[in-house]
């Protein structure tokens, strides 16, 4: 069994406009009993040590499924190469240790539907006695976390001094999600896929993608192209960029949530000013809900496109920090978001906002769902019988965390001026 410490990649996003490797390190000098290198710790581990009798994964490990399953196929093309390469270091177990060369993947359901309610429950069986590995899935997604568990088990030793193994897992939360801000600055479509990766690693299973804010609005528009006239190749998404997007998180069992911002947060319109949209003020930062109703054709308009790209049945609409003025009313405010989510639930979609629009502005549809961050908690929000999505900026923003336990902010790596670090291609 190699010593050599094992550090796994496991996140590396791009929040809030500012470039943060995140690095989880899970050492093992030796192997305890009680500890397997696994993250996250799953639910329930039966191991029965065995150091005269131990096993390792072969090189050449066949995989085999019960049920044909195009996820599932596509994933273990992924671990195959992940194992290989795991295992590539020459073994140092003994004569005695068991060769686990079969991992037999058993679906209880076919379905590739990708939702809130999709299963991601798994058993892994490792046994010297009958030399393979099961992994029974709850779904084709709940195989792969069988996989990642089963690859990281065996990652970087080919040696483990245990002669069975059984882990059942399955996910506390069903939403377990990252938020990618490319509003404020853009990530490469490639990086993307970087992301997603480091997601399915953590089995994380939700990309919410923040398209829209002060910097750009990043995706292409047939109906309004101006939104992107000014920007070069790649410092936007095409509608194929989209598709290949979606589709790459599907395979990993991510699901893609898009949020626009608005009213709020809408410089990124800035150029639809005029014919298409009013805005609150000469700052550009808030629609206004004119009378005429000129603003709300338009977002109808921009959030109809993006239904047709995400299949997801949750829709962002944004709604933070909005303000009040003169001509921009808290009712006035108030009934533009609610035109907004009453548009997507005519689409058949669910709305999600910000705690602002049930808190601050007062807006009621029931059935959506309000997203927690600054000044309300998700039991705040489910007292008032919504459904909530719990992101406490002082425990999971990335450009806040580091302030609470270090005099060295991450988010300090541009000019002083922060929206012009912000607005970076």
């Amino acid at each position: 069994m190699s010593n050599k410490p094992l550090y796994r990649l496991v996140a590396c996003v791009i929040l809030t406009g500012f470039t943060i490797y995140v690095v989880t390190k899970i050492l093992f000098t030796s192997f305890n009993q009680n500890l397997l290198p696994i993250w996250p710790a799953p639910k329930h581990i039966t191991l029965v040590p065995s150091k005269d009798k131990p096993m390792f994964l072969s090189r050449s490990l066949d995989f085999k499924t019960t049920i044909s399953s195009n996820i599932v196929n596509n994933a273990i093309k992924r671990y195959e190469t992940f194992i290989t390469y795991s295992n590539a270091i020459e073994s140092d177990c003994n004569p005695q240790a068991v060769e686990i060369k079969t991992c037999l993947i058993v679906l209880l359901n076919d379905s590739e539907v990708l939702d809130l309610d999709t299963s991601y429950d798994y058993e892994l069986i490792i046994s010297s006695e009958s030399g393979d590995a099961t992994i029974v899935a709850g779904s084709p997604y709940a195989a792969i976390y069988g996989l990642e568990t089963l690859s990281q088990l065996f990652f970087n030793d080919t040696c483990i001094p245990h002669s069975y193994i059984y882990i059942k897992d399955q996910p506390t939360y069903r939403h377990r999600g990252l938020l990618l801000d490319v509003g404020r600055r853009i990530a490469p479509k490639l990086l993307v896929f970087d992301i997603l990766d480091s997601l399915s690693y953590l089995k994380m299973n939700v990309f919410h993608f923040h398209l829209s804010d002060y910097c750009r609005f990043s995706l292409q528009s047939e109906q309004f192209p101006q939104l992107t006239a000014g920007l070069e190749r790649g410092q936007f998404y095409s509608k194929e960029d989209i598709t290949d997007i979606v589709e790459y998180a599907r395979l990993r069992g991510i699901r893609v949530i898009p949020e626009i911002e608005l009213p709020g947060h809408a410089k990124g319109l800035q150029s639809l000013d005029g014919e298409d949209l009013e805005f609150c003020d000469n700052t550009y930062r808030q629609i206004y809900n004119d009378p005429e109703g000129k603003s709300l054709n338009t977002l109808k308009k921009l959030i109809a496109e993006l239904v047709n790209l995400f299949p997801d049945q949750y829709i962002h609409m944004g709604s933070d920090e909005t303000s009040t003025n003169e001509k921009c009313t808290i009712e006035s405010v108030r009934l533009l978001e609610e035109e907004i989510a009453h548009f997507i639930i005519s689409l058949g979609k669910t709305p999600i906002a910000w705690e602002e629009a049930l808190f601050y502005t007062g807006m009621e549809v029931p059935g959506m769902v309000f997203q927690a961050w600054k000044s309300f908690s998700s039991s705040s929000i489910i007292e008032r019988n919504y459904d909530s999505i719990e992101s406490q900026h002082r425990y999971f923003y990335m450009d806040i965390i580091p302030h609470r336990e270090s005099s060295v902010p991450w988010l300090d790596i541009a000019p002083a001026n922060k929206v012009t670090a912000w607005c970076i291609a």
